[in-house]
């Protein structure tokens, strides 16, 4: 099973979690509203640390993490009770600038990794005792800043990017078994990344983990080795993408281009060399930037921003049914499905309901309470990714 596609939850009748959106008051003050996607309106909200932003469930979906990024610390939620079990600090003990900026629960291992591009490194979590286990130098002596996690349960490792630049950007494999030890494997091919989309993702069965970029990579890793990396053209010119249980690898494209590449099968051996069964294209629209899938993967989502649009919107893509709509927004922030019902858009102070049968947009969802001034939507989720958001 792919970590896309959660595992069950106690929140709703229908075994489906709750949203989450994590939300900024006044500049400083951090919140988590906790929505009802069958009333579609706020039931609770959980004060947490300055400026939240990223969050993640653990794979069984019991608690909730949420990275506060202005005060390095991470804010342990049950989503049993919503209350607050723990925060946690993390980056190195007395850094003024360790600028946490993603987070990641490994799909088994009980183990949460944070990526800290001012320190450099990674905090390991352990979700059993919610204690810091390590802050792990990236790769000792060498310039990078990490930004994005993927792994499965199928993987010994969890992915790592990390920006430097001038084509110098690379990923790292920590295992989950060593939590001392990260290992690079671009091996001299010039990755870049624009430090805020997630370039990684892993294939659901086989030991393929892939790369996205102007240069895209695939890398085998199996029986905890790394094997040899290497390019292919069907890759290149991509950005962010989810692969699929049933092995359709869905890419969003550099800005100019308007196109999702839909790659089938794509692995890797040991020996570098790349297999797919074929590659198309999907007509889609400039200005693609978040891609995710909905519970049980009947939908791919794609938030286009503003280019030669009058406005931007969510380009909804029926895999079953190989057709796709847009519908427009006038503010395109971050994504996240709920069930096959519906996705949810940010807007600056509301997230909006789109619902997917008829491809039509909802009432806002207003995040705060009427008298609050200078509300900032950051991040939404619902339930488990394999993939850092």
């Amino acid at each position: 099973m792919n970590s896309n596609k959660a595992n069950s939850s106690k929140n709703l009748p229908s075994g489906d979690p709750y949203v989450y959106v994590s939300y900024e008051l006044d500049y400083q003050i951090g919140y988590v509203a906790v929505i009802d996607p069958l009333e579609d309106k706020v039931i609770k909200r959980i004060q947490v640390g300055y400026n939240p932003g990223p969050m993640c469930t653990n794979i069984a979906e019991t608690r909730l993490y949420v990275l506060n990024t202005r005060s390095s610390s991470v804010t342990i939620i049950d989503t049993g009770t919503f209350n607050i079990i723990k925060t946690v600090r993390v980056g190195t003990v007395g850094s003024t600038n360790t600028d946490p900026v993603a987070i990641f629960a490994s799909p088994y291992g009980n183990k949460v990794y944070v990526a800290n591009a001012g320190d450099q490194n990674v905090t390991i979590i352990d979700t059993d005792t919610n204690t810091v286990i390590t802050n792990l130098d990236i790769v000792p002596g060498k310039p990078g800043k990490p930004f994005a996690f993927a792994s499965n349960e199928n993987s010994d490792f969890v992915y790592v990017a990390c920006r430097v630049a001038d084509k110098k950007d690379f990923v790292v494999a920590i295992s989950v078994e060593d939590d001392y030890h990260a290992f690079p494997y671009n091996q001299g091919i010039e990755l870049t990344f624009d430090g805020i989309r997630n370039p990684l993702t892993v294939h659901p069965d086989e030991p393929t983990q892939v790369t996205l970029g102007p240069i895209g990579m695939a890398t085998y890793f199996g029986n905890g080795s790394i094997g040899l990396p290497n390019t292919s053209s069907v890759l290149d010119n991509t950005v962010s993408g989810v692969y699929l249980d049933n092995k359709l690898l869905f890419c969003t494209t550099q800005e100019e281009k308007a196109i999702l590449k839909r790659i089938t099968d794509l692995t890797v051996d040991w020996k570098g060399n790349i297999t797919f069964d074929k590659v198309a294209d999907v007509p889609s629209y400039k200005g693609q930037d978040k891609i995710r899938v909905s519970r049980t993967q009947e939908y791919i989502g794609v938030t286009i921003q503003p280019t030669t649009l009058p406005t931007g919107g969510l380009q909804i893509y029926n895999v079953h049914g190989a057709s796709s709509w847009l519908v427009p927004l006038s503010y395109v922030g971050d994504l996240a499905f709920f069930s096959d019902t519906k996705a949810y858009v940010g807007e600056l102070n509301a997230i909006r309901p789109i619902d997917l049968a008829t491809a039509k947009a909802l009432p806002a969802i207003p995040i705060g309470f009427a008298t609050d001034t200078r509300i900032k939507v950051k991040n939404i989720i619902s339930g488990y990714s394999n993939q850092s958001t």
